[in-house]
């Protein structure tokens, strides 16, 4: 083998090896590339879950409700309008220790818990409901 033999030899070689580690870059960086895509693939969905609009408000009357009812006394009554800034309120229930409020045509499926000794209970009206606390 001569001296330019073993020289063209070392250069293909030295290429090789190059063109291996960038290509070997290139594809750790589609991977990572895809892997993030992925990460806040899921995390737009997650968050796209629990900001629904209709579903939030629910949850909002329903904790309002509960809150009020935690803190009544015997005796106490209060009204809840069913024009209100969360939307319509078209039921509003008390089943099991949870409060279920019914917004915009969508019935609650979870209910909000509230602590009473007392016993609670509601009137329909014609524009609102009266909850009472007994």
């Amino acid at each position: 083998m001569s001296a330019s033999q073993g020289n063209r030899q070392w250069a293909i070689g030295s290429r090789e090896k190059g063109r291996g580690k960038k290509g070997s870059i290139l594809n750790e960086m589609i991977v990572q590339v895809i892997l993030i895509t992925l990460v806040l693939a899921v995390f737009l969905f997650a968050v796209a879950g629990k900001v629904n609009g209709r579903d939030v408000k629910q949850q909002v009357l329903e904790k309002q409700l509960a809150l009020l009812i935690d803190s009544a006394e015997a005796g106490m009554s209060f009204e809840v309008s069913r024009v209100n800034a969360n939307g319509f309120v078209e039921s509003v229930e008390f089943l099991d220790g949870r409060v279920y409020v019914g917004v915009d045509g969508f019935r609650s499926v979870s209910g909000y818990p509230y602590f009473s000794k007392y016993s609670v209970g509601v009137e329909e009206g014609d524009d609102k409901f009266i909850v009472n606390v007994r």
